[in-house]
């Protein structure tokens, strides 16, 4: 999960925080304008404007860029839910065609690995909770590993119990996958770099308006809000546990009406 200084922040004071800095930033461009619009041609004025234009293609650039770093892990652990739902599901009905006891014994294992996989996907940023969720997962995948290992030592027919064995070996190693795609969070100091040069775009945005001796309210304000939209939309998806972007975790959650 991520540690960093961005994620102990609430989304809602982050969005309201870089909105007004990015509002203040054009204030304080707008001002520098103003005192430099008699000394400044009207050549040298042409060229701020394309810097201008360049810096927001600029910008524009990296929010793209990030979106669709922030996307992709996004849609990973989206997929990898999915996956490791099908695993388990695969896993409980081969252990239904072992004889007991250890086919019955390994499908109310499984039962109760649902239940815990459940609940490690909708449980809040709570390292201490999360922690405790993974060492029953670990534990109950030993404990099934072990009962059909065992099985197989005594089965004459390996076709059955290897299918089996392949398919908790699968359903243990998705399990691994969606603990680290968990983890891995776009680096905050890509999101900081988005956010300093959209303070540095709309302060040069300021700065092209009182050249000319005009307060654009509405123009700065939408622009401003534009900016803080993308990029709250970036923090929130890159906060599986705490934002309000989530990704789904019904096939997971379909897997406890097995019979």
């Amino acid at each position: 999960m991520n540690t960093g200084f961005l994620s102990g922040i609430n989304e809602v004071i982050l969005f309201l925080g870089f909105f007004a800095l990015l509002l203040a930033a054009t204030e304080v461009g707008l001002r520098l304008g103003r005192k430099s619009e008699a000394n400044t041609s009207d050549k040298t004025k042409a060229v701020v404007e394309i810097v201008e234009a360049a810096i927001l293609g600029i910008l524009a650039l990296l929010l793209g860029f990030t979106m669709s770093m922030t996307l992709s892990r996004f849609e990973v652990r989206k997929q990898l839910v999915l996956d490791e739902a099908n695993a388990i599901g695969t896993c409980y009905f081969r252990a239904g065609l072992l004889p007991p006891p250890e086919g019955s014994e390994i499908t109310n294992l499984l039962r109760r690995y649902i239940r815990v996989r459940v609940q490690y996907g909708t449980t809040g940023d709570d390292p201490t909770r999360l922690e405790n969720l993974h060492a029953q997962s670990a534990e109950l995948q030993n404990q099934f590993w072990a009962r059909a290992v065992a099985y197989e030592q005594r089965d004459p027919d390996p076709v059955r119990v290897g299918l089996l064995l392949q398919s908790l070996n699968q359903a243990i190693d998705l399990e691994s996958a969606r603990r680290t795609a968990f983890q891995n969070q776009v680096p905050e100091s890509v999101i900081s770099v988005n956010a300093i040069v959209g303070i540095l775009a709309t302060m040069l945005v300021g700065y092209t308006f009182g050249l000319h001796g005009k307060r654009q309210i509405f123009s700065t304000c939408v622009l401003a809000l534009a900016i803080t939209l993308v990029l709250s939309l970036i923090i929130d998806l890159d906060r599986p546990r705490s934002g309000f972007v989530r990704g789904n975790q019904q096939p997971m959650i379909d897997l406890e009406k097995l019979p």
